[in-house]
């Protein structure tokens, strides 16, 4: 019995990696892709699977990760609301740590710097095992359009009154009555 949430999991063991790297290949199963597609404000997921190599360095204290992230989705259109599938097919790397400094992992501040032109950044490792499926979910996350938008589809402005000079009532009218109904009688 597992104590993991819902979701798509693949915990491998990463203590022990022989030097040459170990390869991987997961694929999400058909209700692991439905729960995903929930998560992320999907119509659906009809694939979803990552392949790559563990690798370990600085003597084994780190393991890097490279893999590839394959996935067709099919997302709803920020225009039409009508379905866009999507083919996803990205490289993606990763490196975690043991000995990740607290330095490192500040979390006193709500600002991020990363140095793009540098060494990836270490996520720390709590455990002897690596959530591959926890993994991929994240990078289908980052890889996803923010606003899918189907071929040809046109946003050509919506109907709100005639407004601004126009005579008629205008987007902002339900607010002009705002300042007498909250019992304020200040200026400014």
């Amino acid at each position: 019995m597992s104590n993991l949430p819902d979701g798509f999991h693949r915990l491998v063991p990463v203590h022990d990696l022989p030097a040459a790297g170990r390869p991987f290949h997961i694929i999400a199963r058909a209700d692991e892709r439905r729960e995903l597609a929930g998560r992320f404000g999907l119509i659906a997921i009809d694939g979803l699977s990552a392949e790559g190599l563990l690798r370990p360095q600085a003597a084994g204290r780190r393991i890097r990760l490279e893999g590839r992230l394959i996935a067709d989705v099919v997302q709803t259109c920020v225009v039409s609301l009508d379905p866009v599938p999507a083919h996803i097919d990205m490289r993606f790397e990763r490196l975690y740590g043991w000995d990740v400094d607290e330095e490192e992992e500040d979390t006193t501040s709500d600002e991020v710097f990363l140095d793009l032109a540098g060494e990836l950044p270490v996520e720390r490792l709590t455990s002897d095992s690596l959530d591959l499926g926890a993994v991929t979910a994240e990078q289908l996350a980052l890889e996803l359009d923010p606003y899918p938008r189907k071929d040809g589809a046109l946003f050509t402005g919506c109907d709100l009154g005639q407004g601004a000079g126009g005579g008629g009532v205008g987007p902002l009218h339900a607010l002009s009555g705002w300042r007498n109904r909250s019992g304020s009688d200040d200026e400014g």
